[in-house]
């Protein structure tokens, strides 16, 4: 009888232990790997981005619905970008849409299409993007801005995943299976209690939220990001020559508050570029200079104890600032300016260019949601 090789049990509980092990290893080099790519897009090695880049590398790997929040000028689009271009998706199209720069009808017929005939000018078949995009990605930018009846279509295209073209038969809707981004700068929970937006449509799309962070929120990204936007110049051949930021104009830089954020930051650095293009070193008195010139004033970006003190005129004159406080603070804001209106909440809600039913309602609603923070 052929004797059989014994293996010993140490080697078979070894490679028991190894096969966990690589396969961590692989996964750890493959999150490297995408985590580099997404370097090249995603600008920033901050806590609020690194935070950011891990959240897109989750979206892209799941197939929910996201709802990307932020201001304007953080990069809304570039992160419904990188979520598709990370994703089994990135072969298929990503179509977007901004969906407050068209009219109710026009938007209609660019995300479901419609058939010829549908009204006047529709000569032919067009396909909408939720077609269009197969299995793809559809970004709707602005989603925040869509009419009410708007926001009734795309609430039932999201839960029945199909569309009726424009003018065609309700026996005629076809099944769609892009991917749903969506993002809007409105504070949507705002919008519900005020009326202006749909419950059931928030619940339906925030499914996979992400923040788009605001640029004071990662202030210390600055130098590099001012680095990628003059190499970005330079490789569009709109800068001849190498630039660079003294110490005081960075630190001037940095005190600013940004409220156009990233979008801002690159239209002042590209202004900057070409006023002291004979120079080439940018000066605090220079960004001084520029900031003034587009409305900034050295008041904007006052400590909190000073915007507290100005109440009423600080908010009636909109500073930059008073949009960055926290709940709290906002809170003890719209309550002095009450107070300084002799209790009247119309004559308040006046003076501060708001209805009374809005301010009413913020300061119930902040007072209940405080309350609710001190209980938890």
């Amino acid at each position: 009888m052929e004797h059989q090789k014994l293996i010993p049990a140490s080697s078979i509980v070894g490679a028991a232990f190894d096969a966990p092990a690589e396969h961590c290893r692989k996964s750890a080099a493959k999150k490297n790997h995408r985590l580099q790519e997404l370097d090249a897009t995603i600008v920033g090695d901050s806590q609020v981005v690194r935070e950011l880049k891990n959240l897109i590398l989750r979206a892209a790997d799941s197939d929910s619905t996201v709802l990307i929040t932020g201001e304007s000028g953080t990069g809304k689009e570039l992160i419904a970008r990188s979520i598709h271009d990370l994703s089994p998706r990135r072969n298929e199209p990503f179509s977007a849409v901004n969906c407050g720069a068209l009219t109710e009808s026009l938007l209609e017929s660019e995300l479901f299409g419609h058939v010829k005939g549908a009204f006047t000018g529709a000569n032919t078949y067009k396909k909408g993007l939720f077609e269009a995009a197969g299995k793809g990605t559809i970004f709707l930018d602005e989603f925040g801005e869509m009419s009410s009846l708007m926001q009734v279509r795309l609430l039932r295209v999201l839960q029945q995943r199909r569309v009726r073209p424009v003018g065609s038969e309700e026996s005629k809707e076809i099944e769609v299976h892009a991917r749903v981004v969506v993002a809007t700068n409105r504070n949507l929970k705002r919008d519900i209690a005020e009326g202006r937006f749909r419950q059931d449509l928030y619940y339906r799309v925030n499914v996979f939220p992400i923040r788009s962070p605001a640029l004071r929120n990662h202030i210390e990204d600055l130098p590099v990001l001012i680095d990628r936007i003059l190499k970005k110049l330079h490789a569009n051949s709109r800068l001849a020559v190498s630039l660079r930021f003294d110490t005081a104009a960075l630190g001037l830089l940095s005190d600013y508050s940004w409220p156009g954020n990233v979008r801002e930051l690159e239209n002042v650095i590209e202004r900057l570029a070409n006023n002291t293009i004979d120079i080439g070193v940018v000066s605090a008195a220079d960004v001084k200079i520029d900031l003034k010139q587009n409305g900034w004033s050295e008041h904007d970006d006052e400590p909190r104890e000073i915007i507290l003190s100005k109440g009423l005129k600080c908010l009636t004159e909109g500073s930059v600032a008073v949009r960055h406080l926290s709940r709290r603070d906002e809170l003890e804001l719209y309550l002095k300016a009450l107070d300084e209106s002799e209790g009247d909440l119309s004559k308040a809600a006046r003076r501060l260019g708001i209805k009374r039913t809005t301010l009413y309602m913020r300061i119930k609603r902040m007072q209940h949601n405080l309350d609710r923070d001190a209980i938890t």
